[in-house]
């Protein structure tokens, strides 16, 4: 009995050795083992700078409005390789309002420019600049372009209606998405042509002493 007590924990310990030995060999001298997210930190080596002729690049043009124009997209030019960060930043200077951006192997050359997409380079919308209803050019939200001031609409004198939005108007970006429809379809215009209208219906209105809150 007693030697087949020893018998078995012989058995035993052969069998704990053999799993240990598995166990080391996998972990210790196996290939390592890839997990989810670690190459990510890979490295430099991902950068696309210089740039490669297999780097693709994204030239692109983003407008006061925020919408964005895609100038040239493609893998890169001939023009463009072997350029490094200094190289690049000489030939798209941040002066001019370029910056760079790496997103895979997409190298994206962006221009900020300081004016409106050719679409709503044409809209204009209400506003007020130093107590005068006024002009701007540009969609609402936008007031870096002042076009013109009507003095002899002073806002104070304008219906309190139309004071309320145009002063909404005046922080139209935290206004609730209705209450932007709504100022859309009075205070903003597609043209020149269409605000000149609304203007002079509001200049004769004010005349005649009904002085509306642009409900027409």
């Amino acid at each position: 009995m007693l030697k087949r007590l020893l018998y078995a924990f012989a058995g035993l310990l052969i069998m704990l050795g053999v799993a240990i030995t598995v166990y080391l060999g996998l972990n210790l001298l196996g290939e390592p083992s890839i997990k989810p997210g670690l190459a990510l930190f890979k490295s430099n080596d991902q950068s696309v700078l210089p740039v490669k002729s297999d780097t693709f690049v994204q030239e692109e043009k983003e407008y006061l409005c925020g919408d964005i124009h895609i100038v040239f997209l493609g893998r890169a030019p001939r023009e463009l390789l072997g350029l490094d960060r200094v190289d690049l930043a000489r030939r798209y200077p941040p002066a001019e309002g370029w910056s760079m951006e790496e997103q895979g192997r997409m190298l994206i050359l962006r221009q900020r420019v300081k004016d409106f997409c050719p679409e709503h380079k044409n809209y204009r919308h209400l506003g007020v600049h130093e107590g005068y209803l006024a002009v701007y050019e540009g969609p609402l939200g936008y007031d870096e372009k002042l076009l013109r001031v009507e003095k002899n609409m002073p806002v104070a004198e304008l219906h309190p209606d139309l004071q309320l939005k145009l002063h909404k108007a005046g922080d139209f970006n935290r206004q609730d998405p209705e209450t932007q429809a709504i100022l859309r379809a009075e205070l903003e215009f597609p043209s020149e042509q269409a605000v000149n209208a609304m203007l002079e219906n509001l200049d004769e209105a004010t005349e005649s002493g009904t002085n509306p809150g642009l409900d027409f």
